[in-house]
């Protein structure tokens, strides 16, 4: 699904667009809902740059009341595969990738997961946890039963008894 023969991709610019499904995507503890990846080939002699835009619903478990919630990505992503040998690199707005010669085409699925999981929340909070401009509303710690009767601090007799012996 993820991999595209380069004789197959015209020069010049083309476009595709993978509808996903659950299942598609191997995200771990984390489930594919549905979604769609807009792909956009631009193809010359010497290289591949192929743009990707995602719009995937996900659904994640609230860190907060383990409650599950639907998690829309919508992210840009950019791979240039070039034909010479150069030296991969990655980062969070794109990557540059060799061509496989050896199966003549371009493997996408890696830098798809890559984006995913990276546009994930770092802390998963159901939307109502959140106020209008997506920040954790307060959170009241409650208490339950009786605070102790005793406030000042108390000392282990243990602690006074090994102080004698320091005397």
């Amino acid at each position: 699904m993820f991999k595209f023969k380069i004789f197959e991709i015209p020069e010049g610019k083309s476009e595709r667009t993978l509808q996903l499904n659950t299942g598609d995507l191997d995200l771990g503890e984390i489930s594919l809902k549905s979604g769609t990846i807009e792909i956009e080939f631009n193809r010359s002699l010497h290289f591949i740059l192929t743009k990707l835009k995602f719009d995937i619903i996900v659904e994640l478990t609230c860190d907060r009341s383990l409650d599950n919630f639907d998690y829309e990505v919508i992210q840009g992503y950019e791979i240039l595969f070039k034909e010479e040998k150069v030296e991969e690199s990655a980062d969070e707005n794109g990557a540059i990738r060799n061509f496989d010669h050896a199966s003549k085409q371009i493997d996408i699925e890696q830098d798809v997961l890559d984006t995913l999981l990276v546009s994930l929340p770092a802390k998963k909070l159901h939307p109502r946890f959140l106020d209008e401009n997506g920040t954790p509303k307060e959170f009241l710690n409650k208490q339950f039963g009786e605070a102790d009767e005793e406030e000042g601090e108390t000392i282990d007799p243990r602690w006074e008894a090994l102080k004698d012996l320091k005397k």
